[in-house]
């Protein structure tokens, strides 16, 4: 069975990555040495130039253990060891050039394989990574340059306390939405990859621990969600251990330990403490109580007397979300409404209490509904606060939808994702419900990227006359058509009455330009889907540009009826799949008319789920043909990309570009390409 499937494989053109690496661990199971040696050679033709960087991990993997002899059916073989070691350092080099690929990613899984394979490629290719890390922390997405200053530390390539001080700068710059929630993914694709790091370098938490203790009270509360949304990251057994090296560096666990002080010497030292409180306080020379200032949310912990402070250990059980039980009643309220969000956690730990919030014996009171929780919210953190909350939550909860109000919320790319990831499965009765929601986000973006698009486009029409007003005045042609009412003024001059103006309008060109947007829909290009739909409502209002859009995964659906409304676009196109460009580029080859004229344009992370050979002898078709062809790797605001640079680099061998544009980027390239 398993040679038929080679030989059926090689008659559609070749394996796949996964399809060669497949074959291989199945025929070493088997104990089949000729197979697993054909396999083997597979594995070193195709993985390193189609693989993306999990398939590359497990390709690694898979050859360690055919090293070491641990696949049973397969015996010791000195030859294939040998080449198993060759082919291990193919695939170490073409995992090292994916880094690059991953500048755009916000998935927490690349942040994991980026530290396997920093252990794998620390003494080959050590160089290469260290320079590819390098520009991953700088230049990549916020996960992406946690995830990369962690690993860097941990190869020695970063000082500790250098880090340390970067970590605590992203709490200092969380001042808005967008800084917050940048917060929250820096602290995530960190602690996934080192969450050990804070624990045992303590050089690397000690500025984190010194400014999460120092803010202000109003401060704190602000950045708390995020905080807390970073650090959910870990396992809450890893955050039950962080909380007790916090609490040690804090010195909070050994309160009651005097170190054999004596205790009348401790009471006269507390009551000359007090008193010298009471004195400044007297002076004006410590902050008025957090209660009688009105940025304080009634209700709030930074409502309490004292000066309002939370203590700092209080602060991290709040962070960390663990240790409840021991926060003030006044600080409870906020860790019961967090809890709400992200509840007790995944992995290690997640079912070692009895909180009251699923099967067990806990005490606590119910929760209240989704209504309570977005008041109570409100109360805590302030109306600003709620909202960002609310739409971190939409993403695992529908309920919280209809919290969400659609004349104040933020507009986002991700929000109006998480909406529309949920709008399939609702019955009509709840998306007529949700119709205003979903509208008022894509009319405010898309206006928003029209606004920065059309100025992009200025090549895209020729004026002319008009005497119709809808231009603007041509000043020359108006005063040459209206030099009859030419009259001199008492002071000499000569002015002219514009009986007649002349405007400029636009003309169309004798032939139109064809934009094909082939977007690929699989379940990892969801942001960039957002973005080409939205771009090619743009681009639709072209006078001289016919603007068509594919969808692709593993079938392509054309959607070019729909491309004029964003909102019908959006709400037709079905996210989720594998992906096969080849067959999205053989479906825009049969819309090309005049292949001079044709811009094709593919959105796609180009993770090709079929063999390469196909979707290569597509794009030098249309490349022969005469098409302007152009790949994205990435199309979003940032312009970051997340995609195989193995595959991208054999698409530009046959003639198609490859970029990482945001969609100004690309309205540039359209309007130079048909100027």
């Amino acid at each position: 069975m398993l040679r038929e499937r080679r030989r059926t494989e090689e008659d559609e053109g070749g394996p796949t990555a996964a399809q060669a690496l497949d074959g291989l661990a199945q025929a070493a199971e088997c104990g089949l040495s000729g197979l697993a040696d054909e396999r083997l050679e597979d594995l070193a033709e195709v993985l390193p130039g189609a693989g993306a960087l999990p398939e590359l991990l497990a390709g690694l993997a898979l050859l360690d253990r055919l090293r070491a002899g641990h696949v049973p059916g397969l015996g010791a073989d000195r030859d294939r060891t040998a080449r198993a070691a060759g082919v291990a350092e193919l695939l170490t080099s073409a995992a090292v050039r994916q880094v690059d690929g991953l500048t755009g990613s916000e998935d927490l899984a690349d942040a994991r394989a980026l530290l396997e394979l920093a252990h794998r490629a620390d003494l080959s290719g050590g160089i290469r990574l260290a320079d590819a890390l390098g520009r991953l922390a700088a230049d990549g997405s916020p996960l992406m340059r946690g995830a990369a200053g962690a690993v860097r530390v941990l190869l020695g390539q970063e000082d500790p306390r250098v880090f340390g001080d970067r970590v605590a700068s992203w709490v200092d710059g969380a001042v808005d939405a967008d800084s917050r929630a940048a917060l929250t993914a820096r602290l995530g694709g960190l602690l996934t990859a080192a969450g050990p790091l804070l624990e045992a370098a303590a050089p690397a938490l000690e500025p984190l621990l010194d400014r999460v203790s120092e803010l202000p009270d109003r401060e704190f509360l602000d950045r708390l969600p995020a905080l807390r949304g970073g650090f959910d990251a870990l396992s809450p057994a890893a955050r039950d251990r962080l909380l007790a090296t916090v609490e040690e560096r804090l010195d909070v666990s050994h309160v009651a330990d005097t170190g054999g002080v004596d205790p009348a010497a401790l009471a006269a030292w507390t009551r000359a403490d007090l008193a010298g409180r009471e004195t400044l306080r007297a002076l004006g020379l410590l902050p008025a109580p957090a209660a009688a200032r009105a940025d304080v949310p009634v209700g709030s912990p930074g409502a309490r007397a004292e000066g309002g402070l939370l203590a700092p250990g209080d602060r991290w059980r709040l962070v960390l979300g663990r240790g409840k039980e021991r926060l003030p009643s006044s600080a409870a309220s906020l860790a019961t409404a967090l809890d709400e969000l992200y509840g007790s956690g995944r992995g290690e730990g997640s079912r070692g209490d009895l909180t009251g919030r699923g099967p067990g014996g806990g005490r606590e009171v119910p929760y209240p509904g989704v209504r309570e929780w977005s008041q109570e919210l409100a109360m805590l953190f302030g109306p600003g606060i709620r909202e960002e909350v609310l739409a971190a939550a939409a993403a695992g909860r529908k309920d919280v939808l209809a919290e969400l109000d659609a004349d104040s919320v933020r507009p986002s790319v991700d929000l109006l994702r998480t909406v529309l990831s949920h709008a399939g499965g609702l019955p009509e009765a709840r998306l007529a419900a949700l119709r205003p929601l979903v509208r008022r986000l894509v009319e405010a973006l898309t206006r928003q990227l029209a606004t920065r698009l059309r100025p992009a486009l200025h090549g895209t029409a020729l004026p002319r006359p008009s005497r119709r007003p809808g231009g603007g005045l041509d000043l020359p042609r108006t005063l040459r058509a209206n030099l009859a009412t030419a009259r001199r003024a008492p002071d000499g001059t000569i002015r002219v009455i514009p009986e007649h103006p002349v405007f400029r309008t636009r003309a169309r060109r004798s032939a139109d330009w064809r934009l094909i947007l082939v977007t690929d829909v699989s379940g990892s290009m969801e942001a960039s889907t957002v973005w080409a739909a939205l771009t090619a409502s743009v681009l639709a209002g072209v006078p001289t540009l016919s603007t068509h859009f594919l969808a692709f995964s593993t079938e392509v659906i054309d959607l070019t009826g729909h491309v004029e409304d964003p909102l019908s676009l959006l709400l037709e196109v079905s996210v989720g799949g594998g992906t096969h460009i080849a067959a999205g580029l053989r479906h825009a080859r049969e819309l090309v008319t005049v292949p001079s004229r044709t811009l094709v344009v593919v959105v796609s992370d180009f993770e090709e789920g079929h063999p390469l050979g196909g979707l290569l002898a597509e794009v030098r078709a249309l490349v022969g043909a005469g098409c302007h062809v152009l790949g994205c790797a990435s199309l979003d605001d940032t312009g970051r990309p997340r995609y195989s640079t193995g595959v991208a680099g054999q698409l530009v061998a046959a003639g198609m570009p490859v970029a990482a544009l945001s969609p100004l980027e690309l309205a540039r390239w359209v309007g130079e390409k048909i100027a």
